[in-house]
């Protein structure tokens, strides 16, 4: 048994779909189904049910998909932990930070993390919170900013700034001329937000939170993407979920006149927040960069 294989079962596992977990690994599914079949044969265990249409596991598939992630987390951490031994003071802070959130909340970040770590480069990794996560757990990054909250236990999180959404619409849209809205005004409209995989976890939470006040039809674009959502906005006439254009960033796109933005009075608040693994809170480099942040949120989390 080895990493390969590891990686190879937990790609179907998660997937299960031979087809989708080759396109995941970038190979093609007749080695990955092969792969599979000699770590069945080394553990002399079946792994997969597996369908005309569909496989499943078995409950020795279950128990091995449980086992593996922290198995390859702690391998790809072993890399990077010998890297920053080997770099000493010549090493970097390495900070990701989600693409859709404020710039101001992310540039703050990055202003505490440079007083905390004086004479040392920080290079900033811009990604959704579903990419920055795993790099995080991997060990190639000391922290990120981004979306909460967090489900995996082995990563810590301190809350930055919460937001509540805006209604995007085209300038003729009849909902254009008021004031605000409540989530109930909205019961009749397709609203189209960003995918579940920006931040499933907290995506869902939003989208529960929608449809539970009153929501009629939520539809997402492909992807984590503000311009394909403008474009939509403009050809179909739904309505969609963004920030204030004055926020900056991603939302600058509706800084449009063929846009109206009207305020979501009871929408959910969407939250962003630091995160680091626990395993690594000794480290100088992340204790410094958790510790510098911190400091500069000692009012607690900011309101945009």
């Amino acid at each position: 048994m080895d990493i390969a294989q590891l990686r190879c079962f937990l790609a179907v596992a998660e997937e299960l779909h031979f087809g989708r977990a080759a396109e995941r690994l970038h190979m093609t599914a007749s080695p990955v189904s092969r792969i599979v079949k000699d770590l069945e044969r080394e553990l002399d265990a079946e792994l997969f049910v597996r369908g005309y249409h569909q496989i499943q596991l078995t409950p020795a598939g279950r128990e091995l998909a449980l086992r593996v992630p922290p198995l390859l987390a702690e391998f790809d951490r072993l890399r990077s932990d010998i890297q920053l031994v080997a770099a000493g003071e010549e090493r970097v802070v390495r900070l990701g930070g989600s693409h859709l959130s404020p710039p101001r909340i992310l540039d703050t970040v990055v202003e505490c993390v440079e007083r905390g770590n004086p004479g040392r480069r920080v290079e900033v990794e811009l990604a959704p919170s579903s990419e920055l996560l795993p790099a995080l757990s991997r060990g190639e990054l000391d922290a990120a900013v981004v979306h909460l909250p967090v489900d995996e236990p082995v990563v810590q999180t301190l809350p930055l700034a919460s937001y509540r959404f805006n209604i995007v619409m085209r300038r003729d849209d009849p909902l254009a001329g008021r004031p605000a809205l409540a989530v109930a005004d909205l019961s009749d409209r397709t609203v189209v937000t960003m995918p579940l995989s920006l931040q499933p976890r907290a995506m869902q939470q939003m989208r529960d939170e929608l449809m539970s006040k009153g929501l009629g039809r939520l539809r997402s674009v492909a992807g984590p993407d503000s311009a394909m959502i403008a474009g939509h906005v403009r050809r179909t006439g739904d309505l969609a979920l963004s920030l204030a254009p004055a926020t900056g960033g991603s939302a600058r796109v509706f800084d449009d006149p063929a846009f109206a933005i009207v305020p979501l009075t009871d929408g959910p608040r969407f939250h962003l927040g630091l995160a680091w693994l626990a395993a690594r809170a000794d480290d100088p480099v992340v204790s410094r960069t958790v510790t510098a942040v911190r400091a500069g949120w000692a009012e607690g989390e900011t309101e945009i």
